[in-house]
């Protein structure tokens, strides 16, 4: 053992006065073990702790004896522990000669990886600093050339640091080819393309040569978006992301299975700054603006149903992903806004309006207010029509989900400022949340009137409303139990928003020849076999189609086979109808329509779905 440490509890900031030991072993690693407050100092029985930890290089032991009691490692713990003290105590001296024996150059480079994950764990430090030199200094090279990549690969990615053990931490992206092509210096920059399933040139490009903080999208689900990108456009500096944080939000909520190199070569074909300053010029914020749109693409979606040829199994995810792959953000956002503009005609037969519906929900509060702060319960379909006619939004497309799912809505008012807040009903908890609050136009609420809305929240969940509350759950149970909801009142499109509309179920529907059931391109192609077995592929080849209702990502799920080996599926959005069909024991065949080598992975393989012919 080269070097021990002892700290107390309260000296890292901990509210408690265990006993913590560091140790620096001979091989190179470092140890650090939670102990009773009792054993603070007690040097004895760390020759025996060591003998223990001897021969688990890989960290598995949970626990361990020391004297007569027990000490927990701390794998997820600082490598260098600094207590809370002052720079001249005697303990923090301790502490900094204890890390000044480390390994400076592996302290160094994880700490400079730290973003909103830290990597400067124990674990971390001796999955590097214990190595063999050769190795040391190939594993190090990886993670300071490529620290976005590679890091991940070799190390593992903590919330936070914490001295509470009994965790492994264990990698999270283990791959034995990126570790062969560090160790044995090959090709690592294509063994990390195919472990993370993009291009060449976007792991060489400057981008990925830096950590990212956080990005809303899931660092993996990022790069793939970026490597759609053109490489000329593709943002060079993680800052750049900042703009885009809003539209990263939205493509979070799109499909899990999206077709992220698809939407960059699409709707980010720009790059970030020629799409969002645009959309921030005009839209701003964002954020409320794409949560509109999700109203308008519900009633797009009713619409597409009611008058157009529809997908089968389309939802309102899908259809709004088709939208900004087909058509933009910009065009969402501008249709969203019409539609969001137009008056509600209750007179207009295709507007869903139920005339008959004189339906009054019953109230919870009422009306509440405080000083010049007033508020109203609005208890009827007619009501929430006048509100959206004087707001100009869409407040009388949520009169079922008041009726069906106890939502209420308020109009609220300061002085000459207006808002509508929406209160989602929780059956499970017989609680009030609050859902949205919108001024006129859909525009942000001011502060106060954002103080005021949860103020009426804090009384709608008030103890003394609890009976309300608990007859509305009983209501709303009885009424699921009875009888389905009635269908959503939808504002209609305007003529320019129908034509958008039949546009993107067109890019939802590929040119069929006769016979045929699908027509469309390989999903996940590039994270199966495809690529390696493209050599000996050919257009006519067929295609095998097998269901995998046990798919945890899709119930859904239609793999499709080439020589018996999966190269992809059949994408989610199109599929429905082709798993029905199979369910049913119906004989389908595929065929390679089209096979690209030079195109982009998403748009390489095309193929082709019929009824088998009859034997």
């Amino acid at each position: 053992m080269r070097a021990r440490l002892w700290l107390r509890g309260d000296w890292l900031g901990q509210r408690n006065e265990q006993s913590f030991l560091w140790l620096h072993l001979n091989d190179g690693r470092v140890l650090a073990f939670r102990l009773p407050t009792a054993a603070l100092a007690d040097d004895e029985p760390i020759g025996a702790l060591v003998e223990q930890f001897a021969q688990d290089q890989r960290g598995t032991l949970l626990e361990a004896r020391f004297g007569d009691g027990v000490a927990i490692p701390l794998y997820a713990a600082p490598a260098a522990p600094l207590p809370a003290l002052p720079w001249g105590d005697p303990r923090h001296h301790a502490a900094r000669d204890f890390a000044a024996g480390l390994d400076q150059e592996v302290l160094s480079l994880l700490a400079s990886l730290n973003r909103h994950r830290q990597w400067d764990s124990l674990r971390n430090y001796n999955r590097l600093a214990a190595l063999a030199p050769e190795r040391r200094s190939r594993r190090l090279q990886a993670v300071t050339r490529f620290p976005l990549l590679a890091a991940p690969v070799l190390l593992s990615a903590h919330r936070y640091l914490e001295f509470a053990g009994g965790k492994r931490h264990a990698w999270r992206n283990h791959d034995a080819r990126v570790l062969e092509a560090i160790d044995w210096g090959r090709d690592l920059t294509g063994a990390l393309a195919r472990h993370y399933g993009i291009s060449k040139g976007l792991v060489r490009s400057p981008i990925c040569a830096q950590m990212w903080g956080d990005t809303a999208l899931s660092h993996r689900r990022l790069l793939r978006l970026l490597d759609g990108i053109p490489a000329h456009r593709r943002p060079r500096a993680c800052g750049e992301f900042t703009q885009a944080i809003d539209l990263f939000n939205l493509t979070n909520l799109l499909d899990d299975d999206a077709d992220l190199v698809r939407l960059g070569a699409t709707a980010f074909r720009e790059g970030l700054e020629a799409v969002c300053a645009p959309l921030q010029e005009r839209f701003a914020p964002l954020g409320p603006a794409f949560a509109d749109c999700f109203d308008f693409i519900r009633a797009a979606l009713e619409r597409a149903r009611q008058a157009h040829p529809c997908p089968r199994g389309l939802t309102a995810h899908r259809l709004e992903l088709a939208w900004i792959e087909s058509r933009g953000f910009r065009s969402l956002l501008v249709a969203s806004r019409r539609w969001h503009e137009r008056v509600w005609d209750q007179a207009d037969p295709e507007q869903n309006w139920d005339q008959q519906d004189r339906t009054r929900i019953a109230a919870i509060l009422g009306e509440h207010q405080e000083g010049e702060a007033h508020g109203r319960e609005l208890c009827e379909a007619a009501v929430l029509v006048r509100e959206g006619e004087t707001m100009h939004h869409c407040v009388a497309q949520y009169w079922a989900e008041c009726r069906d799912r106890g939502t209420r809505i308020f109009a609220l008012g300061i002085g000459a400022e207006r808002a509508t807040a929406q209160y989602q009903f929780t059956l499970s908890e017989a609680r009030f949340s609050l859902a949205q609050l919108r001024g006129p136009h859909n525009a942000q609420a001011s502060g106060p009137l954002m103080a005021f809305a949860q103020a009426i929240l804090t009384e709608l969940n008030a103890l003394g409303r609890a009976p309300a509350r608990a007859e509305l759950a009983l209501d709303l149970s009885a009424r699921r139990a009875g009888q389905s909801s009635a269908p959503r009142q939808t504002r209609r499109l305007d003529p320019a928003g129908e034509r958008e509309l039949a546009a993107v179920l067109a890019h939802l529907r590929p040119a069929l020849a006769d016979g045929e059931l699908l027509r469309d391109f390989i999903a996940g192609y590039q994270f199966h076999g495809g690529t390696e077995l493209e050599p000996q592929m050919d257009v006519g080849d067929t295609l095998e189609l097998v269901r995998e209702p046990d798919n945890p990502h899709d119930p859904q799920a239609v793999a499709v086979r080439w020589g018996g080996e999966r190269i992809g599926y059949i994408p989610r959005r199109v599929n429905a109808d082709i798993a029905r069909r199979l369910d049913a024991a119906e004989h389908l065949v595929g065929h390679l329509t089209r096979l690209d080598a030079h195109a982009d992975t998403w748009g390489r393989v095309e193929f082709a779905i019929r009824q088998a012919p009859a034997h």
